[in-house]
């Protein structure tokens, strides 16, 4: 894997963005944290559970549809095993929301508890979506209230500020700008998220990000990647990336195989479902 530490991945706006999350909390009951299925581990920064760690918690895989149902299925009971109950399903999917929103509704908090001991029913209750950037907090939002209202796009760092919206009688959601974990240790987390397009590509490397993907789908997507293409994966990952750009006559001016386009291609069909099935976590 190629050298990925001068990857500038904790950009002003996102410290910004914490301070204001930190004043927000205050306000709320709970809080939403979602990760993406397909590297459910990685994109759970520790940093927010520090951060959230007084609050009620309901935790949501998105993108599950694109994930590889047999490792996510082990995933899903290695939460378990930690205490967590995540949800994990297409969270474009409007049926899902009556699933959440009922489950939102039964969280109880001090709150709850006072009011139920003065014979008061329940009050609204306000919950807050965290999550790294590009994972799905706005289209969550905007299934949950049935109609459009936070802006859906991308592309990292695409919301700015935090508006409180109504997506039931009782219940109020926060949207929130992503936020990446302060500092990984572990440089493969962050490339994975990277591969997923939760960072910007303009300050990633884009030859050490996709041989660390092709490494990835080589030991354990192989037949996808041929199948894919229609090509034999073999030597090293330049020369397969040729034959990729050849098998899709990406070619330069003097026919030569274009490397280049053919790895922004399969990053493109990896993060659309289009290479099948795929989980980066193991």
């Amino acid at each position: 894997m190629h050298e990925l530490r001068e990857i500038n991945w904790f950009p002003g706006h996102m410290k910004k963005a914490i301070n204001k999350i930190r004043e927000k909390l205050d306000l709320c009951d709970g809080v939403i944290e979602i990760g993406d299925a397909r590297a459910p581990f990685s994109s759970f920064p520790s940093y927010l559970d520090k951060l959230t760690e007084n609050k009620a918690k309901v935790f949501i895989l998105s993108k599950a549809d694109l994930a590889d149902p047999m490792v996510l299925k082990e995933q899903m009971a290695a939460f378990r095993e930690r205490g967590v109950e995540p949800f994990s399903f297409d969270i474009r999917d409007k049926k899902n929301a009556k699933i959440l929103l009922s489950h939102l509704a039964k969280v109880r908090t001090k709150q709850d508890k006072k009011y139920a001991r003065l014979g008061f029913p329940a009050p609204s209750k306000r919950f807050m979506v965290l999550g790294i950037p590009n994972v799905g907090k706005s289209t969550l939002i905007n299934m949950l209230s049935g109609k459009k209202k936070a802006p859906v796009e991308n592309k990292p760092g695409k919301t700015r500020d935090e508006p409180l919206l109504q997506v039931s009688d009782k219940i109020y959601i926060h949207d929130t700008p992503g936020i990446l974990e302060p500092n990984y240790e572990n440089k493969e987390e962050i490339a994975r998220l990277a591969i997923l397009g939760s960072v910007r590509m303009d300050i990633l490397p884009l030859i050490a990000l996709t041989d660390y993907m092709l490494e990835i789908l080589l030991e354990h997507y192989k037949s996808n990647l041929e199948e894919k293409y229609k090509i034999v994966a073999k030597g090293n990952d330049d020369e397969i990336f040729q034959s990729i750009a050849r098998s899709r006559n990406l070619l330069l001016q003097k026919g030569q195989p274009d490397s280049e386009r053919a790895r922004k291609l399969v990053l493109t069909d990896l993060r659309s479902g289009a290479l099948g099935r795929i989980s980066l976590d193991r």
